[in-house]
Protein backbone atom coordinates (compact mmCIF):
# COMPACT_ATOMS: atom_id res chain seq x y z
CA UNK A 1 0.00 0.00 0.00
CA UNK A 2 1.19 3.22 -0.84
CA UNK A 3 1.30 6.38 1.38
CA UNK A 4 0.31 9.59 -0.19
CA UNK A 5 3.27 12.48 0.89
CA UNK A 6 1.65 15.49 2.34
CA UNK A 7 2.82 19.22 1.02
CA UNK A 8 2.68 21.27 -2.58
CA UNK A 9 4.16 20.56 -5.95
CA UNK A 10 6.28 23.15 -7.20
CA UNK A 11 3.29 23.89 -9.83
CA UNK A 12 1.01 24.85 -7.16
CA UNK A 13 3.25 27.27 -4.92
CA UNK A 14 3.99 28.98 -8.59
CA UNK A 15 0.51 29.83 -9.05
CA UNK A 16 0.00 30.64 -5.42
CA UNK A 17 2.93 33.13 -6.33
CA UNK A 18 1.81 34.17 -9.08
CA UNK A 19 -1.53 35.36 -8.04
CA UNK A 20 -0.47 36.95 -4.85
CA UNK A 21 1.66 39.01 -8.02
CA UNK A 22 -1.00 39.81 -9.59
CA UNK A 23 -2.89 41.22 -6.59
CA UNK A 24 -0.12 43.22 -5.37
CA UNK A 25 -0.17 44.82 -8.90
CA UNK A 26 -3.06 46.21 -8.13
CA UNK A 27 -3.62 46.78 -4.47
CA UNK A 28 -0.40 48.92 -4.23
CA UNK A 29 -0.89 51.62 -6.14
CA UNK A 30 -4.95 51.69 -4.93
CA UNK A 31 -3.64 51.99 -1.53
CA UNK A 32 -1.16 54.45 -2.10
CA UNK A 33 -4.17 56.50 -4.61
CA UNK A 34 -6.70 56.81 -1.42
CA UNK A 35 -3.77 57.68 1.28
CA UNK A 36 -3.06 60.87 -1.15
CA UNK A 37 -6.84 61.65 -1.76
CA UNK A 38 -7.20 61.38 1.88
CA UNK A 39 -4.48 63.29 3.25
CA UNK A 40 -5.97 65.96 0.23
CA UNK A 41 -9.37 65.97 1.77
CA UNK A 42 -7.18 66.74 5.60
CA UNK A 43 -6.04 69.66 3.32
CA UNK A 44 -8.83 71.10 2.18
CA UNK A 45 -10.44 71.05 5.78
CA UNK A 46 -7.38 73.16 7.03
CA UNK A 47 -7.86 75.65 4.24
CA UNK A 48 -11.66 75.49 5.01
CA UNK A 49 -10.89 76.20 9.07
CA UNK A 50 -8.24 78.91 7.91
CA UNK A 51 -11.12 80.64 5.37
CA UNK A 52 -13.91 80.48 8.61
CA UNK A 53 -10.87 82.11 10.99
CA UNK A 54 -10.36 84.61 7.94
CA UNK A 55 -14.69 85.56 7.87
CA UNK A 56 -14.87 85.62 11.50
CA UNK A 57 -11.33 88.03 11.78
CA UNK A 58 -13.32 90.26 8.97
CA UNK A 59 -16.75 90.37 11.49
CA UNK A 60 -15.12 91.27 14.29
CA UNK A 61 -12.18 93.91 12.75
CA UNK A 62 -13.48 94.95 9.40
CA UNK A 63 -10.19 93.31 7.55
CA UNK A 64 -8.98 89.81 6.57
CA UNK A 65 -6.19 89.17 8.80
CA UNK A 66 -2.60 89.41 6.52
CA UNK A 67 -0.64 86.39 8.56
CA UNK A 68 -1.34 83.26 9.83
CA UNK A 69 0.87 82.91 12.81
CA UNK A 70 0.26 85.58 16.27
CA UNK A 71 2.01 86.10 19.14
CA UNK A 72 -0.20 84.83 22.55
CA UNK A 73 -2.76 87.94 21.87
CA UNK A 74 -4.05 87.71 18.42
CA UNK A 75 -5.04 91.37 16.35
CA UNK A 76 -6.20 92.14 13.76
CA UNK A 77 -3.18 91.76 11.22
CA UNK A 78 -3.30 87.71 12.17
CA UNK A 79 -5.69 84.99 12.95
CA UNK A 80 -3.53 83.43 16.08
CA UNK A 81 -2.31 80.01 14.42
CA UNK A 82 0.91 79.86 16.91
CA UNK A 83 1.42 76.51 17.14
CA UNK A 84 -1.19 75.01 15.58
CA UNK A 85 -0.49 71.32 14.66
CA UNK A 86 -1.66 71.44 10.91
CA UNK A 87 0.53 74.61 10.16
CA UNK A 88 3.70 72.03 10.64
CA UNK A 89 1.85 69.26 8.18
CA UNK A 90 4.54 67.45 7.14
CA UNK A 91 2.06 66.94 4.21
CA UNK A 92 1.30 70.48 2.69
CA UNK A 93 2.83 73.91 3.27
CA UNK A 94 -0.03 76.64 4.34
CA UNK A 95 0.55 79.88 2.92
CA UNK A 96 -1.54 83.39 3.03
CA UNK A 97 -1.55 86.29 0.62
CA UNK A 98 -3.56 89.04 0.62
CA UNK A 99 -5.03 90.41 -2.22
CA UNK A 100 -8.25 92.47 -2.67
CA UNK A 101 -9.24 89.16 -0.14
CA UNK A 102 -6.96 86.51 0.68
CA UNK A 103 -5.68 83.32 -0.81
CA UNK A 104 -4.73 80.55 1.16
CA UNK A 105 -2.47 77.95 -0.46
CA UNK A 106 -1.46 74.70 0.58
CA UNK A 107 1.43 73.56 -1.24
CA UNK A 108 2.30 69.63 -1.30
CA UNK A 109 5.45 68.26 0.20
CA UNK A 110 6.86 65.02 1.43
CA UNK A 111 6.92 61.44 -0.06
CA UNK A 112 3.40 61.10 -0.73
CA UNK A 113 1.88 64.61 -1.77
CA UNK A 114 4.33 65.09 -4.08
CA UNK A 115 2.70 61.86 -6.32
CA UNK A 116 -0.76 63.93 -5.98
CA UNK A 117 -0.90 64.09 -10.16
CA UNK A 118 -2.93 60.98 -11.25
CA UNK A 119 -5.70 62.78 -13.51
CA UNK A 120 -5.04 66.65 -12.60
CA UNK A 121 -1.99 68.24 -10.71
CA UNK A 122 -3.54 68.44 -7.30
CA UNK A 123 -0.15 69.78 -5.46
CA UNK A 124 -1.22 73.19 -5.16
CA UNK A 125 -4.34 73.79 -3.65
CA UNK A 126 -5.85 77.12 -2.91
CA UNK A 127 -8.98 78.78 -1.46
CA UNK A 128 -9.82 82.79 -1.84
CA UNK A 129 -12.10 85.35 -0.21
CA UNK A 130 -15.01 84.50 -3.09
CA UNK A 131 -14.78 80.86 -2.00
CA UNK A 132 -12.65 80.06 -5.41
CA UNK A 133 -11.24 76.97 -5.22
CA UNK A 134 -8.88 75.91 -7.51
CA UNK A 135 -8.16 73.36 -9.44
CA UNK A 136 -11.69 72.15 -9.26
CA UNK A 137 -11.49 69.06 -9.97
CA UNK A 138 -9.04 68.11 -6.78
CA UNK A 139 -12.12 69.69 -4.68
CA UNK A 140 -14.27 66.80 -5.70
Amino acid sequence: MKTKKKGFTLVELLVVIAIIGIIMVYAIPTYERQVIQTKRVEAHNVLMQISARQEKNNTVFLQYASTLAAGNSPTADDLGYQGVNFMTSPDYLYTMNNDDGYTITATAQGSTQINDNFANDCRVLTLNSLGRKTPLDCWL
